[in-house]
């Protein structure tokens, strides 16, 4: 999760990549962009609700993606959309990671 502006602003710049299973999280953020990324990611953005604004697949380096009312902003590994489902108009539910033991 990003939620400071640092946070936000370095995103996930340096990173190799994102596993099926990884995403980043940026709280009071509209807008994205990939400049120097090294790997294309799936853009997700969310109302104060968490319900889907818009999915933007496949963004690779060197662009911006923006929502109007966007509140959050999900990135996850490139295909991530697809291979869940992710459309326009559902909602988001959290749910406490199970430990493994």
């Amino acid at each position: 999760m990003a939620g400071s502006f640092l946070d936000r602003l370095q995103g996930l710049l340096g990173k190799a990549g994102l596993s099926d299973q990884q995403g980043l999280l940026l709280t009071a953020c509209g807008s994205v962009h990939t400049v120097g990324m090294r790997f294309p990611i799936d853009v997700i953005f969310l109302d104060a609700d968490l319900r889907i604004l818009a999915c933007h697949p496949e963004v690779s380096a060197w662009r911006m993606k923006s929502c109007r009312g966007a509140r959050t902003t999900l990135e996850v590994a490139a295909g991530g959309v697809a291979r869940h489902g992710v459309v326009p108009g559902q909602r988001l539910t959290w749910r406490t990671a199970q430990s493994r033991s």
